[in-house]
Formats: structure tokens, C-alpha cells, sequence
């Protein structure tokens, strides 16, 4: 039977509090194209003063440092691109409403303006610059989702002025990443997979690693986006490792 080791494996992750305890779910199955964990040592070395053999070591003793975890990723729900930007998650629940006539100055040089709410619906909008109507696409544009509007070239407003904004906005709900409010993430890694060398079970803890981005995350990116974090293990009390690779023969 081979001994090399290609790993398919499953890869969970779950947020730890200040305390090194479970703070919210268990996220996974993700898909993990990095998965690298860096044990080294310091080495100690005495070296001789001695005429024959000056400068040579005499005693040479390796001291371990702490594990160096590294994690890159593809899958990005809400909750992992807010470990990549060092953030949060909240919930954003927006209600639906209506603007009835609602004074807006469209600015002169057909720069876009906010309406105060997102998410519009077409159906029933009305603008009016006084009591004339104003057509949409023609006179003025609107991006819907974002709530802005403009005045065109060529339309009835086209040098801006005051108009008057009816419309109905709809409810928003999902969630919102808060970002740049960490310094660090502090995580459980763990896993488990086959060995598809051997065809052996193979499972993994990486019990309470601090982690932080290696790089920004491209939200223009032409490719999927990716993100990696990087951060020293820690040995969990009652555990006696940084963390546990289990080969499971039977």
C-alpha cells in the first residue's frame, strides 16, 4: 500500500471568543485550497573558543517555536469574507416604504444624487419638476437598487434643479460585513478526509489558532475571489499539542 498523502478532505472552521470557547456555529464544509501547518525550531548553539577547534559547535540544542497555521479559501459566504476583512456580521432587515413627493435638486452637471432608501420598484414611480411630468429614461435616469438618481443630457432637467420624487421602495434582507473592526480572528480549524494514497481516514484539529489576513481581498477580481489568513497556534489547555492529525486505520 503507497505512503505518499493526498488529502480530499472537508474543512470546518468556528469562531472563538476571547476565551478560547465556541463563539457562534461550526461553518463548513469549505472549500479549502490551503491547508499548511509550519512547525519549527530555534537553534541554540555553543560554539568553541578553544585553539583546535575554534569557532566549531559544542553543543547544539533545538528549541520548538509556536505552529505556524496558514488557511486560503475560495468559498465565500458572509461569515468568511468577514475573516478575511477583519469584520463582523450583522443582519440587515430594511422595511419597505414610500416617498410621496419628495423634494430632491438634481444636480447640473447630471451627477447622481441619493434618494435616502434603496431597493426601488419602477412600478408607480413619478417625478415632477412642478406640476409637469418627467419621463424615465429620458429625462432622468435611476439606479434602483442603490437609490440614486440624475438628470440626462437632452432631458427637460438637463441643467438639474429641484423635482419632486414619488416611489415605492421594498423591503432588503441579508447580511452585512462590518469590516476593519479586528485586529485578529481567533479560530478552531478541523477536518476530516481521505487519504487518497492509501485510501485511509484522516482527521484533523487545529484546536485555538489567531489568525489575520495575508493579502486584500479583490472585489473586482476577474476570477473567483480568494482569500488567505495566517496566525500562530496556540496549545489549548487539557489538549497537550497545537493541534492533532489523526491517521484512522480501522
Amino acid at each position: 500500500m503507497s505512503d505518499g498523502y493526498l488529502i480530499a478532505g472537508n474543512v470546518f472552521v468556528q469562531r472563538l471568543n476571547a476565551n478560547g470557547q465556541p463563539d457562534g456555529g461550526v461553518i463548513g464544509p469549505i472549500n479549502t485550497t490551503k491547508l499548511a501547518i509550519k512547525t519549527e525550531a530555534e537553534s541554540k548553539v555553543r560554539t568553541s573558543n578553544k585553539k583546535a577547534d575554534y569557532g566549531q559547535a559544542l553543543d547544539d540544542v533545538r528549541i520548538a517555536k509556536p505552529t505556524t497555521v496558514s488557511w486560503a479559501f475560495d468559498d465565500q459566504p458572509a461569515e468568511l469574507v468577514a475573516l478575511a476583512l477583519m469584520g463582523e456580521v450583522a443582519t440587515i432587515n430594511d422595511a419597505s416604504g414610500q416617498l410621496t413627493d419628495k423634494p430632491v435638486t438634481l444636480p447640473a452637471d447630471h451627477k447622481w444624487v441619493e434618494l435616502g432608501h434603496k431597493n426601488f420598484a419602477e412600478v408607480g414611480m413619478d417625478v415632477k419638476q412642478g406640476a409637469t411630468p418627467l419621463t424615465l429614461h429620458t429625462d432622468y435616469e435611476v439606479n434602483f437598487a442603490l437609490g440614486l438618481i440624475r438628470a440626462l443630457p437632452g432631458g427637460a432637467v438637463e441643467s438639474g434643479g429641484a423635482v419632486t420624487f414619488t416611489g415605492q421602495y421594498n423591503a432588503r434582507s441579508g447580511k452585512r460585513i462590518k469590516g476593519g473592526l479586528k485586529s485578529q480572528s481567533r479560530l478552531r480549524l478541523f477536518g476530516e478526509g481521505e487519504n487518497l494514497a492509501s485510501g485511509k481516514q484522516v482527521e484533523f484539529d487545529i484546536y485555538d489558532v489567531s489568525m489575520s489576513p495575508t493579502s486584500e481581498l479583490d472585489l473586482a477580481s476577474t476570477e473567483y475571489v480568494g482569500a488567505e489568513l495566517e496566525g500562530t497556534a496556540k496549545v489549548k489547555a487539557g489538549k497537550g499539542a497545537p493541534f492533532v492529525v489523526d491517521e484512522i486505520s480501522a
